[in-house]
């Protein structure tokens, strides 16, 4: 362990480990695994003063500053027994901002608290604690959902992996707009635990790699969800690399779980090529419906990101796939230049509509997004991305939307 880590792990752990036992630090936490993530972003966004309907799900403030820290250990602490801690650490400085607020900031607290189970004879773990969902409906990254629960994971099939969770408490007061619409309705009512399955495949077929995955899950007093996400790729020629992917999620919302709302049913396909550094996609989707309030994911954009394309266009008003009154139909192309296998310019076209009985958020839609990937090292990572949304309106005018994003990334 470089001397930079164990010094970090010992000015956290100090304290703790001299009260519990007379063992030395450095003896104690030798077995410690350190990994974690450095994030900052800057934002910036503005509207035209004819852009129709509601602004809050989308990039909003004129300038905005955003840092976050994790920072993971885990440890043996027995037989077959490990113990996962995340610290976390976030804030916000609004510089030139439409908020009143222009400094945001919250004290380092423990983000996941979990322990794991390993039975090596039945390829089995059992994960009990708070930790990150990491489910089709939920972010995956970083800022996904925390629950508190019990996941159980096994691996004892070759090719597939079987999951089962049960969790409650969910953490949304960092995901702000993440669960926004439909879902922020709800969740002040009386809405109980998830209870999931999953079967995740990866296998060799018809010489290339398949991989399917299926999700059932329960929320109570929510709904039934379910989901199915396949891709297939394979080298059709000489260092030709093709990918198809389609995706189905739908649910069935329980009658009371909100006025005007029905059950929701997403589909997106998406065909990928990549050949001698150059990459381009084709795909299309459809969701939602023009009279009723629907959802598609239960946090931000899901983990169905392999069929989706754009930025900004999937929080406008009756296409936010956490909820939205709005039947949505769109196609989208993306190409791009990868140079010396670490920086990547490219871009997105996204056009369609949304169609509403209301008389907002319906009309036609169109976004464009040009992005840049510089891969610096395996380490860090640096991206930008400038949006240009365009929404013309049925009934209420039309306007566009501008946004811009500048990441760096460290992970460790």
């Amino acid at each position: 362990m470089k001397l930079i880590r164990l010094s970090l792990v010992a000015a956290l752990t100090a304290g703790a480990f001299s009260v519990a036992s007379a063992t030395p630090v450095e003896e104690a936490i030798k077995d410690i695994d350190v990994s974690g993530v450095l994030r900052y972003r800057y934002e910036g966004a503005n509207f035209d003063k004819d852009f129709p309907g509601r602004k809050s799900d989308l990039m909003m403030s004129k300038q905005n500053h955003l840092y976050r820290a994790q920072f993971n250990f885990s440890a043996a602490i027995a037989d077959n027994f490990k113990a996962f801690v995340q610290f976390d650490y976030g804030a916000k400085d609004g510089g030139y901002s439409n908020e009143a607020t222009l400094n945001e900031k919250k004290t380092l607290a423990v983000r996941q608290l979990y322990l794991t189970y390993t039975n090596e004879d039945v390829a089995t773990n059992v994960i009990a604690g708070k930790q990150q969902l990491n489910t089709i409906w939920t972010d995956n990254g970083v800022d996904g959902l925390v629950g508190t629960g019990v996941k159980v994971v096994n691996n004892s099939i070759d090719g597939l992996t079987l999951v089962a969770f049960g969790v409650d408490s969910f953490m949304t007061e960092e995901q702000e707009g993440d669960m926004s619409g439909f879902l922020s309705n709800i969740m002040g009512s009386s809405i109980g635990n998830i209870y999931g399955a999953a079967a995740i495949g990866s296998y060799e077929a018809l010489g290339g790699d398949f991989n399917p995955q299926l999700w059932l899950a329960y929320w109570d007093n929510v709904g039934f969800f379910y989901a199915l996400d396949v891709a297939y790729s394979t080298t059709i020629f000489d260092g030709v690399n093709w990918t198809l992917e389609g995706a189905y999620l739908g649910n069935s919302l329980d009658n009371d779980t909100q006025v005007g709302s029905d059950n929701g049913n997403f589909f997106g396909l998406r065909g990928s090529i990549e050949v001698a550094g150059w990459d381009a996609s084709l795909g299309g989707l459809y969701y939602g419906d023009k009279d009723k309030y629907t959802m598609t994911t239960i946090e931000d954009q899901g983990n169905i990101g392999g069929v989706l394309a754009g930025q900004e266009i999937f929080y406008s008003q009756g296409s936010n796939l956490t909820g939205s009154m709005g039947r949505n139909l769109f196609g989208y192309i993306t190409a791009g230049y990868t140079f010396d296998e670490t920086v990547r310019i490219g871009g997105d076209l996204v056009y369609g509509g949304t169609e509403t009985a209301a008389h907002i958020g319906g009309g036609k839609k169109f976004e464009a997004v040009a992005r840049v990937d510089y891969k610096y090292s395996p380490k860090l990572d640096f991206s930008a991305f400038y949006s240009y949304l365009d929404v013309d309106a049925d009934k209420n005018g039309d306007g566009d939307h501008n946004a811009i994003r500048l990441q760096a990334l460290y992970k460790f």
